[in-house]
């Protein structure tokens, strides 16, 4: 038995399989927060749950190494550690038991994103502190603004921008809408060198194609029509600072060339004018697309795709970062509350659970925006289940954890195939039957997904 003896955080019991295959968590489990104790198989495991049973508060087992029956480890674990969560690994995830009931964890492999689960666990349960992780996202909030995190995937972020602030080079920014790019962008020029000089943004995918020429580069007076006067671009008033090209992947395909010009030579010219400008500018472009698609399918050049490509940086949904979620409820609702002169509401215990536990396809956008309308609509100052937003409470309402089939363990066991059949139909439905999105929430691939919809008999309402 391995373990860590630190004896003021809550253990985590790692119960191995034949393969060993759990091992190397005890290495990725943050010693900060946690303490893990590995053991090679299940007899071990339910003789560490005797002896430190009120202390153990979640336990990680494979389904495969278990029987699941009525002498299965699951079923004597809860007899010994009632108050423990069982974290199961199953082909499509990890599912978590908890309480009577199972719930799924959607995304990355187990060992992708064990601490992101761990910690979501500990907030559904109360248990343990993060106290150094904690103070490492207030020195970040310190440091880089409104910005704000402690998951591995905003962690990365933060040391990207730190590595940037000696560099010009070109970044590209990829993530879903509402993810922050543009946040992201601004803090980069302003840790920069740059940061005395101007931030300039545009919308590649706001302006029409035919207007987008001069938004850039400008134009000289008489250049068309309702060229009365001569106009600087954005590369012109950006001279010296950042010019951030949001939604690149919306810009027409002969700019494309333009723009690449720009960057090989870094010099332009307006509109309807014969003189070269030279220009210095650090570029940031950011897009919700998957840029390298559009490369293949001859929407976007490849070669101003690897120009702009140079230091790339991935914001991750807020459904990969859950643990994210209550910092920034805590945040947008002090920071909004102040804007409109009125105290922080407090929110029921169930009103809380669904607000941290809602998927936020609008990111963190959205969840600006749920945050804003019930200061508006909850002038008292208590929000509760009926305040919530309607999306928020069908989503609760039709989440996997309330169906029949996962509302317990039976003694004579569940099978693999039914959990995974339901929750892939759960997910489907959640993604109005968008396999490819269906496919990334349960980090698999759209292959496996459609073999598995096929062995279901499953289609399309």
């Amino acid at each position: 038995m391995l373990q860590n003896k630190d004896k003021t955080k809550p253990i985590v019991l790692i119960v191995d399989d034949q393969y060993r295959s759990f091992r190397p968590l005890l290495r990725l489990i943050s010693q900060d927060l946690f303490s893990p104790i590995w053991v090679p198989d299940e007899q071990q495991g339910l003789k560490t749950l005797k002896d430190q049973s009120m202390r153990v508060q979640v336990i990680v087992i494979d389904l495969k190494s278990s029987g699941m029956g009525g002498g299965g480890f699951l079923h004597r674990a809860r007899q010994i550690a009632p108050q423990a969560s069982v974290l199961i690994t199953a082909p499509l995830g990890p599912f978590l038991y908890q309480a009577g009931t199972f719930y799924d964890f959607s995304g990355p492999t187990l060992k992708q994103d064990i601490n992101t689960i761990l910690l979501s666990i500990a907030q559904k349960m109360g248990i343990g502190h993060v106290p150094e992780k904690r103070n490492r996202t207030r020195e970040s909030k310190e440091r880089f603004g409104v910005i704000i995190g402690q998951s591995k995937g905003i962690n990365e972020v933060y040391h990207l921008i730190e590595n940037l602030k000696d560099s010009s080079a070109t970044v590209m920014i990829q993530g879903e809408s509402g993810t922050g790019k543009e946040l992201v962008a601004q803090t980069i020029h302003q840790t920069s060198s740059r940061r005395n000089q101007p931030f300039v943004a545009i919308n590649c995918g706001a302006i029409p194609a035919n207007l987008m020429e001069s938004e850039l580069f400008g134009h000289e007076r008489g250049a068309f029509t309702t060229a009365i006067h001569q106009r600087k671009g954005k590369f012109e008033v950006a001279h010296g600072g950042t010019l951030f090209l949001d939604e690149i992947g919306e810009l027409d395909r002969e700019l494309q060339v333009k723009l690449l010009r720009v960057l090989q030579e870094r010099e332009f010219e307006r509109v309807g004018g014969n003189r070269s400008y030279r220009t210095d500018v650090r570029i940031i472009a950011a897009t919700s697309q998957d840029l390298k698609r559009s490369v293949r399918a001859g929407h976007f050049r490849d070669d101003l795709f690897y120009r702009l490509n140079v230091v790339p940086i991935h914001i991750p949904p807020l459904r990969e970062r859950r643990e994210d979620i209550p910092l920034l409820l805590d945040h947008f609702f002090h920071k909004i509350a102040k804007d409109m002169d009125r105290s922080v509401p407090l929110l029921t215990e169930e009103a809380r659970s669904l607000l941290l536990d809602y998927s936020y396809q609008g990111n963190v956008r959205e969840l600006t925006n749920i945050v804003e309308r019930l200061l508006v609509i909850c002038p008292n100052g208590k929000i509760t289940y009926h305040d919530l937003p309607e999306e928020v409470r069908d989503e609760a309402d039709s989440a996997p954890a309330s169906t029949e089939m996962l509302k317990g363990l039976p003694d004579g066991g569940v099978p693999l195939q039914e959990i995974e059949k339901e929750l892939i139909l759960k997910t489907l439905k959640m993604t109005s039957w968008n396999k490819t999105a269906t496919a990334r929430m349960l980090g698999i691939t759209r292959r496996l997904l459609y073999l598995r919809l096929s062995q279901y008999g499953a289609s399309a309402p």
